[in-house]
């Protein structure tokens, strides 16, 4: 049975295997929320997750059948009072195995989950599906291999990020990006400041014109980055782990700088992470940690 934390305020987070755990509400603290119409005889896995307001919230991940151990998408939607499932159709020729990596929203009638579909001939390829606010629909779109974040600013302007490349959607169709750099983490404050966690050690950041990379070292290990946090152009954050311990730091505009993390955070990283916008510039970041 698949328990969801209530209540999701912030957009995308790590992979967990029986819930979500994301920010609660400071008045009521946590809450345990069973999902209802949930698929009989199946561990559920949640993959990623996005707010857009305190009463429409959606979480994506997959459902595999214990018996066969074939995989269908898993999508909830939160309305303010419970959270329950919602159907998403089957791609032609994808089953038994598809299931959703990332979900994003501009809106209540434009939203993105992606993901992988695997059968017969299909071994890892791209999986698209677009919310209209009343149903999701498969997509076609360019096979990248997996999909593992999406961005969605407007009905005209969403991002897809694969293993190798990256894709754009105008508002008609999706197409790899000749020069864009490929992220399996992403974080964007505007659809002109876009930043990714690529290769362990660098992060990738879209101006809006162009695309660069910034390799980032690490005291004392070697780095993992795992998580990004863009708040603005001059506050963004990246968090991972150098083997021994946590790894956390902070891009002023200028350059990114190492930052102290508590000693409680010793053999552990920061996997994921969100901060409030309206925080002092030092970010004070709210972080998730394991160890």
């Amino acid at each position: 049975m698949t328990h969801v934390l209530r209540w999701c305020t912030l957009a995308g987070i790590t992979a967990v295997l029986l819930g979500l755990a994301v920010p609660a509400s400071a008045a009521t603290g946590w809450t345990v929320v069973t999902p209802t119409g949930l698929p009989a005889g199946a561990q559920n896995y949640l993959n990623g997750s996005f707010a857009l307001s305190d009463t429409n919230a959606w979480v994506v991940g997959e459902s595999e059948n214990v018996s066969t151990g074939a995989e269908t998408p898993l999508v909830l939607n939160w309305n303010g009072t419970n959270w329950s499932a919602v159907p998403t159709p089957t791609p032609s020729g994808s089953t038994p195995n598809w299931l959703f990596k990332s979900v994003a929203a501009s809106s209540a009638s434009d939203a993105w989950a992606v993901g992988e579909q695997s059968s017969g001939t299909k071994i890892h390829h791209s999986l698209y599906e677009h919310w209209n606010g009343a149903t999701w629909s498969v997509v076609t779109g360019p096979n990248e291999g997996v999909l593992n974040a999406v961005l969605d600013f407007s009905p005209t302007n969403a991002w897809a990020f694969a293993d190798f490349s990256v894709l754009h959607w105008n508002g008609t169709a999706w197409s790899v990006v000749s020069g864009a750099l490929p992220a399996l983490q992403v974080s964007a404050d505007g659809p002109n400041d876009i930043w990714g966690i690529y290769r362990n050690d660098q992060v990738t950041h879209y101006n809006g014109t162009s695309w660069s990379s910034t390799t980032l070292s690490a005291p004392g290990g070697t780095p993992v980055f795992e998580s990004v946090d863009a708040l603005s152009p001059t506050d963004v954050w990246v968090g991972g782990s150098n083997g021994t311990g946590p790894l956390l730091e902070h891009f002023n505009g200028t350059s990114f700088r190492a930052m102290r993390t508590p000693s409680s955070f010793s053999g552990a990283g920061v996997f994921a992470m969100t901060a409030r916008s309206d925080w002092t510039s030092s970010g004070r970041p709210l972080a998730m940690h394991r160890p």
